[in-house]
């Protein structure tokens, strides 16, 4: 299907407990999809929590006694707050939180306006919206649509370093579950087809919708925060601050680079997360003054800020499953705003940078590796980094034509 062939319009939940609008800080993924279907005909209504996966702070409602789904209209997107507990570590808070909004998920799901345009949808950053969503769907007889940001239990596994256990079982079953029962799955990442064709699934039911930028929103960003200073080099991380992120890496390539007596290279890490706490102690125990905090700033701001940069950073714990496992938005971002890309990360990840032609990959895990990699780059910054990445975006990850990828998709579970 063309971008110019016209389709019947669709009524369209999106359920991601994540999701955000451009005035808080994290992905909008699914806000720029919502958008560009709905200027294309379609009806969708986004379903999320407004404890912001950046900032776990209440965003919309007062707190967590407030237990009402909260609708609102931003930027022409139809969003539906609804409740999930509060956390702050990667402890049993989450994991309730994420049980709350599974739950409300499907009461939301089973009382809102449905006929023969709609389709439900639910994202895996975890499971249990996208189970909720499911039930509902089945419940009111609704095709249903698994998006797979994040494999499971492999995730967690990964990260934890549990193979076996009750919540490794439990969360297989369910992914399962969610695989085989879907009417239809998008992943984010090729290599992702592979390992959920391992688990019984057809591939004919599986899409490749990967992350991308909005570059119409790029161009036209709002003013943000100004992370240059005179004579330095300015690397930039911006994203999660978590286990996953492994930014103890960075923080120990700048205390390398100041080894090195390399002054005239620095570091800000953009975000917040479960880790930054810690990355900040371990940052004033090594006496760094070549690295700085940044808290998260909205994704309408997100552009202008990466411009004030040299480079982006592009790192995640050296772990088999990010190798061929993800697709990362901070990656697309750098590209989309201009920058040159520094990766520890292999696979998918190196294997973009290597093709744009905007950057280089070095070994995940090693700080030494990561300085090495760092003074290159401020030494040779890559020539026509910025065009390179325009261009591959735009040719490969242009938000507007994927939506088209995803319209199509939707449009044929018409029942």
């Amino acid at each position: 299907m063309t971008g110019s062939e016209a389709v019947e319009p669709l009524r369209l939940y999106w359920a991601n407990q994540y999701a955000v609008s451009p005035d808080q800080p994290g992905g909008t993924r699914h806000y720029d999809f919502a958008k560009e279907l709905q200027q294309r005909g379609h009806d969708v209504s986004l379903i999320a929590s407004d404890i912001n996966l950046s900032t776990r702070q209440y965003s919309r409602r007062s707190g967590p006694t407030d237990l009402r789904a909260h609708p609102e209209r931003i930027g022409g997107v139809k969003f539906t707050w609804l409740t999930a507990g509060s956390y702050r570590g990667n402890n049993w808070r989450r994991v309730a939180s994420m049980v709350v909004f599974g739950l409300a998920t499907t009461r939301h799901l089973l009382r809102v306006e449905k006929d023969a345009r709609t389709v439900f949808i639910g994202s895996s950053p975890h499971l249990f919206a996208a189970l909720g969503a499911w039930l509902a769907a089945k419940l009111r007889r609704v095709p249903f649509v698994f998006e797979v940001r994040d494999l499971w239990p492999e995730s967690y596994s990964e990260v934890s370093g549990r193979e076996t256990g009750p919540e490794v079982t439990l969360l297989r079953l369910i992914a399962d579950l969610l695989y085989r029962r879907s009417d239809a799955i998008i992943v984010l990442a090729d290599s992702n087809v592979d390992r959920i064709c391992e688990r019984g699934v057809p591939r004919s039911r599986i899409t490749l919708v990967p992350n991308g930028v909005d570059l119409h929103g790029f161009e036209n960003a709002d003013e943000g925060v100004d992370l240059s200073q005179p004579g330095v080099f300015t690397f930039v991380y911006a994203g999660a601050h978590g286990p996953a992120n492994d930014l103890a890496t960075v923080v120990e390539a700048a205390a390398e680079l100041k080894k090195r007596s390399r002054d005239d290279i620095g570091v800000v890490l953009l975000g917040d997360g479960a880790c930054k706490e810690d990355l900040i102690e371990q940052a004033n125990s090594l006496g760094l003054e070549n690295i700085r905090f940044v808290d998260p700033v909205p994704k309408s701001g997100i552009a202008s800020t990466l411009r004030s940069a040299d480079a982006g950073l592009m790192v995640l714990a050296a772990v088999d499953l990010f190798t061929y496992g993800v697709s990362p938005n901070k990656l697309f971002d750098y590209m989309g705003a201009g920058l040159p890309v520094l990766a520890n990360v292999p696979g998918l990840v190196a294997d973009v940078i290597s093709r744009a032609g905007v950057g280089t990959t070095v070994a995940g895990g090693d700080p030494k590796a990561l300085a090495d990699g760092m003074e290159a780059m401020a030494d040779d910054p890559p020539v026509d980094a910025a065009a390179h990445g325009r261009k591959f975006i735009e040719e490969n990850y242009d938000r507007r034509k994927l939506a088209v990828t995803v319209e199509s998709l939707l449009s044929s579970l018409r029942r």
